[in-house]
Order: structure tokens, then sequence, then C-alpha cells
């Protein structure tokens, strides 16, 4: 759950809703969350066949030989690193709203680099490098922090949830869908990043000796 509930989430509600489904956008995460679901029961047939660590990249070796784990554990890895440089910026962004900033203020320009590739950001680094060395000193210290960040992480969305409904007008819900079904899958593709992380579960599979049913509910829960 910690490593599903986060920036998408938070960052792309808003964005997506403003972009490209409007209050639509209530469908787009229904779309994008039965495409997710689809994914959790393939996890859970392979995790339960192929009960071992290793996620996509065992599955696919055992099914498909070495060239596509291959292809596979690249692909993995890029996600993970564009996930996590992802969420690391939206720190900045979180941060830069609480001070009343642009978050372009705490981002630094290099001239001598490309254009598009020289702004700089060292609060994210700064998140990377500080989740890293808690990672690496003490898995269980780790997994303390992630568990008490999902607590926060459900309390905030909670409040949203029930501070908006009292503050809810009607009207705004009028277009419902302005930009149309294009809008609402387009904004459906990019909140599937808010989904990002329950495929993480099942490299658990090896250390797990429970029934299957109750590896499924550790996917869906995510």
């Amino acid at each position: 759950m910690g490593a599903v509930i986060g920036a998408g989430i938070f960052v792309l509600t808003g964005q997506e809703a403003r972009e490209s489904s409007g209050p639509a956008v209530v469908l787009s995460y229904v779309v994008s969350g039965l495409s997710a679901l689809l994914s959790v029961f393939c996890y859970t047939e392979f995790a339960v066949e192929i009960p071992v660590a290793g996620g996509s990249f065992a599955y696919l070796r055992v099914e498909l030989g070495d060239f596509m784990a291959f292809i596979a554990a690249g692909n993995i890895i890029l996600e993970y690193v564009i996930g996590g440089a992802a969420v690391a910026r939206s720190w900045t962004s979180y941060f830069a709203t609480l001070c009343n900033h642009n978050s372009e203020d705490f981002v630094f320009v290099v001239d001598s680099l490309a254009d598009g590739y020289n702004h700089l950001d060292p609060i994210a680094v700064g998140v990377i490098i500080v989740v890293c060395l808690f990672a690496v000193l003490s898995t269980k210290g780790s997994s303390r922090i992630n568990y008490i960040a999902s607590i926060v992480h459900i309390i905030v969305i909670l409040f949203i949830i029930i501070a908006g409904l009292t503050k809810a007008d009607t009207k705004n819900y009028t277009p419902f869908a302005p930009y149309g079904p294009r809008g609402v899958f387009k904004a459906a593709a990019v909140l599937f990043f808010a989904y990002i992380g329950f495929d993480a579960v099942s490299t658990m599979a090896e250390e797990t000796r429970t029934l299957p049913a109750i590896f499924l509910s550790g996917l869906l829960d995510q």
C-alpha cells in the first residue's frame, strides 16, 4: 500500500481533471483501476504457480526464456527509476506549495546542459538519498516508516474526501465530461501511474506461506 498511495493520487488527480477529463476523472480512475486489476490477477496467478522472488523477471524467465526476462527486467528498472524520480520531484512541489512559492523557485538551471535537461532539483535528490539511506541501513526501520506514511496518506485522503463533500457544489459537475470519452481515456492512461507499485507484492511470494486468496487480497489492497 505504501508503494502505491503517494504522489500519483495527490498530484495527478487535479492535473488530469483540469487538462483532460474534468469531473469525469472519477471514470478515468475506474478505467485505469480495471486495467490494474487485470494485471493483479495475472501477477496472482504467476505468484501462486511460481512462488519465487523476482517478480516479472522470474515469471518470464520460466515461461519465455532469459531474453524476454532480460527485457522485462530492463523495463521494470526503468519504471522504478522514472517513478522514483517523479515522486521525488513531487516533494519539491509540496514544499513549494507549503512555502507559498512556485516549485521552479527551488530548481537550479544549468546553462551548460541541453535545454529541457538543465533543471536540477536538489530537494528531489536529497529526498532520494534519504530514502535510500533508510532502506539500506534498516529494512525494519524503513518498513515502519512506510507503514506510518501509509496511515498518514489514508487519513489525508479521507480528510480530502470528507472536506470536499461538505463543500461540494453540484454545479461543478456540469459539464461532466467536457473533453468527451477521449479525455476520459487519455486521463486514465496517465492516472495508471497512481496504481504503480502493486507488482512489488509478488516479489514476496517466496517468503509467503499463506493461502492464494490472502495473497490476492494483498494485491487488491494496493
